[in-house]
C-alpha cells in the first residue's frame, strides 16, 4: 500500500464503492471504458470481501451485490469496514492493498449520499420546467461577456434528455451575472426541429442544425458558435444534461480576468447523479427556491477528470485550434479528449473544483460499446486550425 497510509474512512468508502459499481449497471454505464480498465480491481475488492472471515460483512456484501441500492446495507458494511481495517492483521492488510490499487486507478467513485424515501410525486414535466423562468432571455445582439453553447438531439420517447435540457435551461436563466451580458445558444441537430417549440422561447438563440445520422458533437457544437455564440469573449460548451448552480457564469467570468488565463474546465470530478436523486435535484433547482440544492446528500458515481462536459475558453483560442475536429462523427466519444488536448497544447487549460453534478438519462452507445478499437488509427490533435467548421448545409448536401 502506498506511502501515504489512506485512513481506513477512506478505504472503507473505497470498498462500499467497488461493491455497488461491480453491480449497478447504471455505475457502470457512467464510462464504460474506464468500467472495463478497472473492473478486475474492482473485482478483487469484492471477492475479498466475500471471502472475509465475518459472517455479516459477507452478508452486508452479499446485499448490496443483490440491491446496490440498499442504503442500509451499504451504510452498516462501511462502518463494520472502517473498524476492521483498523485492527492489525493479514486479512486487513490484503483487503486495503486491494482496495488501495482501486483508488489510485479507478476512475469511478461511488458518493453514496443520503438515504430518502421514494418519491410519490411525478418527475416534473418540461412545461413545469420552463414555466417560471427567473430571468427571460435577454437576446442581445451586441458584444456579450460569454456564450454557452448547448448541443442536443432527442426523440420523443426520450423523456429523460427533454426533461434535463429544460432543467438546464432553466439554470442558466437563472444566474448571479447579469441576463443581457451572456447568451445562451441551443443548437438542436436532428432529422427535425422537433424540441424548437419548447426550448426556443426558453433560449437567446436556437439553432436547427439538420442531420439524420449518428449525431455529431464536434460539428454541433462548431455550428453553435459560428452561427449564435460570435461576438463573444468567452464561449462555454455545456453539455444538455449539466444542470448549473447560479454562479456558474460569474464564477467563469471573474476567473477569465486573470492574466494569461485561455481556458479551464471548472470542475475536477463530475458527478454523475442516479434517476431518484436527478428528480430531487431538478425540483429543487428549477421548481423550489432554486439555491438550496446540497450535492453532498445525492447518490451518483463521479467520473474523475472527465474531459468533457463543460469546458470554458476565449473564444480566441476556439478560433486559433479551428473549433472540435468534425472528423468525430460516429455519436459520443473522443472529441471532447483531442479538444482538450490542442486546447491545452495552444493555451492553457485550467482546472477547478465547483461541484457540478450530470441529471440520470437512458444510456445512448458510444465509441466503446461499438467498436473498442475504433480510436486507435484516428489522427488524434491533428485537426487544421484553418478548417471551414460549423456550416449548417454540411448534412443536407449529404442527403
Amino acid at each position: 500500500m502506498s506511502w501515504t497510509d489512506p485512513s481506513p474512512r477512506i478505504l472503507a468508502e473505497v470498498v462500499v464503492s467497488s461493491l455497488v459499481i461491480a453491480a449497478d449497471p447504471f455505475a457502470q454505464s457512467t464510462a464504460p471504458g474506464f468500467w472495463t480498465w478497472s473492473r478486475d480491481a474492482h473485482q478483487s475488492v469484492v471477492d475479498e470481501v466475500a471471502a472475509s472471515p465475518h459472517a455479516r460483512v459477507r452478508e452486508l456484501a452479499a446485499a448490496i451485490r443483490a440491491n446496490p441500492s440498499d442504503f442500509a446495507a451499504c451504510s452498516e458494511l462501511g462502518t463494520l469496514l472502517e473498524a476492521g481495517l483498523r485492527e492489525p492483521g493479514l486479512s486487513a492488510e490484503r483487503l486495503a492493498e486491494l482496495t488501495w490499487n482501486v483508488e489510485t486507478l479507478s476512475r469511478l467513485r461511488l458518493q453514496l449520499g443520503e438515504e430518502r424515501t421514494p418519491s410519490a410525486d411525478t418527475a416534473p414535466g418540461p412545461q413545469k420546467i420552463l414555466a417560471n423562468l427567473r430571468h427571460a432571455p435577454a437576446r442581445s445582439t451586441g458584444r456579450i461577456d460569454a456564450a454557452i453553447v448547448v448541443p442536443f438531439r432527442a426523440t420523443e420517447v426520450d423523456s429523460d434528455r427533454i426533461r434535463n435540457v429544460c432543467a438546464v435551461l432553466s439554470a442558466l436563466n437563472d444566474q448571479t451575472h447579469p441576463r443581457d451580458r451572456y447568451r445562451v445558444v441551443v443548437v438542436e441537430s436532428d432529422s427535425c426541429p422537433r424540441w424548437e417549440p419548447l426550448l426556443a422561447p426558453a433560449c437567446d438563440t436556437y439553432l436547427f442544425a439538420s442531420n439524420d445520422g449518428p449525431f455529431n458533437y464536434s460539428w454541433t457544437i462548431n455550428t453553435g458558435v459560428v452561427h449564435g455564440a460570435r461576438p463573444a469573449e468567452l464561449i462555454c460548451v455545456l453539455e444538455a444534461d449539466i444542470l448549473v448552480d447560479e454562479g456558474f457564469v460569474e464564477r467563469a467570468v471573474t476567473r477569465f480576468r486573470a492574466p494569461g488565463t485561455q481556458a479551464h474546465w471548472p470542475f475536477q470530478d463530475m458527478l454523475y447523479l442516479d434517476a431518484a436523486s436527478s428528480h430531487e435535484a431538478v425540483i429543487t433547482r428549477c421548481i423550489e427556491d432554486g439555491r438550496g440544492l446540497s450535492h453532498s446528500r445525492l447518490r451518483g458515481v463521479f467520473l474523475r477528470r472527465t474531459p468533457g462536459a463543460c469546458m470554458w475558453l476565449r473564444e480566441s483560442l476556439f478560433t486559433r485550434i479551428g473549433g472540435l475536429d468534425e472528423r468525430f462523427s460516429a455519436g459520443w466519444g473522443g472529441a471532447d479528449n483531442d479538444f482538450a488536448w490542442r486546447a491545452d497544447m495552444y493555451g492553457v487549460l485550467d482546472r477547478h473544483q465547483d461541484p457540478m453534478v450530470h441529471l440520470y438519462h437512458s444510456r445512448t452507445s458510444d465509441w466503446f460499446d461499438d467498436n473498442v478499437g475504433r480510436y486507435n488509427d484516428f489522427p488524434w490533435c491533428t485537426w487544421p486550425s484553418d478548417s471551414v467548421i460549423g456550416e449548417l448545409s454540411k448534412y443536407q448536401n449529404a442527403q
